[in-house]
């Protein structure tokens, strides 16, 4: 649904579409990018275009990062190993749910169409043991939350179960005559569903750059080299985050400590709340001085206010 909207919307702004077409090889002169050949879905005839930048905004296993083999950095493992299916008759009454169990996490939340996406995830070292059953350990993850179990025993699987192990790494994003965007230039672990904000973060960085080229006002190399800079300042801390939260591994002692002191403080809670939705930064929130803040918070007596600020009773 959400790939239609946007051909349409790129439709719209004067963009043309060639759905069903595949791309096959890249046109390099001179050792730069100079355009694609491929194929159409029903036309298997080879063609050729040309233009000043290729870009490739086709996901983690891009052609484009493929056949030009840019530096990879920040690299790390699969960390999770990811499974999820569709359900119907399964009332979530407007909440977003997620659940950690000892080397499980699982989660729902409401779609399109009165359907419910269902996920569940365990450490990548199972991924070998598990694969041989993963109908029977997806469930069984599921069972970990009773509660919820019992909800889902009452609706109804609409899709069949669909898994994910992904790799982390930054690429660099540009080169002669190319550049990439999204998952092709830059990847995580899913656990944090940042995937397709990052995504249009990283079209409009890139647009921009771009529209500063084409329009005479900086260097090609100046303005994508900002491009990825700014990137990777961006996402960086998030990245770091997600490895983290991906490893299913129980938080340390002064982690725990600072999220027992986030429970009730409503602000604090917000601030979370707005770092796992990826409109806060993780830098900012565990910054010394804002975990300082809420430590102090946590360890006031109940029905104490702040000493700085004004006390309402109602």
């Amino acid at each position: 649904m959400l790939d239609k909207l946007l051909v349409e919307a790129a439709a719209e702004s004067g963009a043309e579409i060639r759905e069903g077409f595949t791309v096959s090889e890249l046109v390099i002169e001179d050792g730069a990018v100079v355009g694609i050949r491929g194929h159409g879905k029903n036309d298997r005839r080879t063609v050729s275009d040309h233009a000043r930048v290729v870009i490739g905004a086709d996901g983690l296993h891009s052609l484009v990062a493929r056949l030009v083999g840019p530096e990879q950095y920040h690299e790390h493992p699969p960390l999770l190993c990811g499974y999820y299916s569709y359900w119907s008759g399964l009332p979530m009454g407007g909440r977003w749910e997620a659940y950690d169990r000892p080397d499980r996490a699982f989660a729902a939340w409401a779609t399109n169409d009165d359907l419910t996406l269902v996920i569940a995830g365990w450490p990548y070292r199972e991924f070998e043991a598990n694969k041989k059953d993963l109908e029977g350990n997806y469930l069984q993850t599921l069972e970990l939350a009773p509660l919820f179990a019992e909800r889902l025993r009452r609706a109804t699987r609409e899709t069949r179960l669909v898994g994910a192990v992904v790799p982390n790494f930054f690429r660099k994003p540009y080169g002669p005559g190319w550049v990439l965007v999204g998952d092709a230039g830059y990847n995580k672990d899913f656990v944090t569903a940042q995937g397709i904000q990052d995504a249009f973060q990283d079209a409009e960085l890139c647009a921009t750059a771009l529209h500063e080229t084409f329009s005479g006002g900086r260097p090609f190399d100046a303005a994508l080299g900002e491009y990825q800079s700014r990137r990777d300042e961006r996402v960086l801390p998030m990245y770091k985050f997600t490895l983290e939260f991906a490893a299913l591994e129980p938080p340390p002692p002064e982690l725990r400590r600072l999220l027992a002191a986030v429970h009730g403080n409503h602000e604090a809670m917000d601030q979370f709340a707005r770092v796992n939705a990826g409109v806060e930064s993780p830098a900012d929130f565990f910054a010394p001085d804002n975990v300082e803040r809420i430590l102090a918070e946590g360890e006031r007596p109940p029905g104490r206010p702040p000493s700085d600020g004004p006390v309402a009773v109602g």
